[in-house]
């Protein structure tokens, strides 16, 4: 995979432009970097913050293989799985995965995931992978309501490496990520990076409806496996994990 790199001081999303680039015909490995994005969003509609100097924003432009197209849902972990890989590498710090697209450090937010997908008449064209890194303080305003708390990479490791070299670190990272990613390692990887990995969790479904499991991991599907208190197992495909004081590692 070879990546292009094309740099922005400022755009609305990274995500929206690495999307109309597509739809003019980019070609596989497009990188859209951006100083800032001033509309940039995470799942379920919510805002990223990016903020120039203190933030790493950017997407990258896929067109999957035969194989891939049997696994789209994987590409949101990758970009998830390159960064918290990067920051291992480049730290020797462990961040965590929560499923499905945000990096935890130390149990604070400091990166987000979005995956979107550009169809086209009878097929997928193509697949962007955006991703939001808070570097420094000040990446994002403290007085925003957050269910889990946001920080940056250099208040939590000390590390002070500059926005470009974060970058390329994780772009290697989602290249080797990459080979994996219609097999089983890849799955394998996710779960030794996922947070909460046999902790019970809340956990509140699409409908809005909260309970408490056992995170066991995820399956081939990209699904989320927990168990309840009586032992019976479930999966999510579409869920999101609470903050719980209650949660106990075995």
């Amino acid at each position: 995979m070879k990546f292009q790199v094309n740099r922005y001081d400022q755009v609305g999303s990274t995500n929206d432009v690495a999307l109309e680039s597509a739809r003019s015909g980019a070609e596989d490995g497009l990188v859209v970097w951006a100083q800032q994005q001033i509309r940039g969003r995470g799942q379920r509609d919510r805002i990223w913050q990016s903020q120039p100097e203190s933030s790493l924003t950017f997407s990258v432009l896929f067109h999957p293989n035969q194989e891939e197209l049997a696994i789209l849902g994987r590409f949101t972990a990758l970009g998830a799985l390159a960064v918290a890989q990067a920051i291992k590498a480049k730290t020797g710090f462990t961040a965590r995965v929560k499923w499905p697209n945000d990096v935890l450090l130390n149990g604070k937010k400091i990166c987000g995931v979005l995956a979107e997908t550009d169809l086209q008449p009878g097929k997928v064209n193509a697949v962007v992978v955006g991703v939001g890194v808070n570097l420094l303080p000040g990446a994002f305003d403290a007085n925003t309501a957050t269910n889990f708390p946001a920080s940056d990479v250099f208040s939590e490791t000390s590390c002070n490496l500059d926005a470009e070299a974060w970058l390329w670190a994780i772009l290697e990272k989602i290249k080797v990520l990459r080979q994996l990613l219609p097999g089983d390692a890849f799955i394998r990887e996710w779960n030794d990076y996922l947070a909460f990995k046999g902790e019970m969790r809340s956990i509140r479904n699409h409908k809005g409806e909260t309970g408490l499991f056992r995170l066991l991991g995820v399956s081939s599907g990209g699904s989320l496996l927990v168990e309840d208190a009586d032992g019976q197992q479930f999966s999510f495909q579409s869920a999101e994990i609470l903050p719980s004081s209650s949660s106990s590692s075995e």
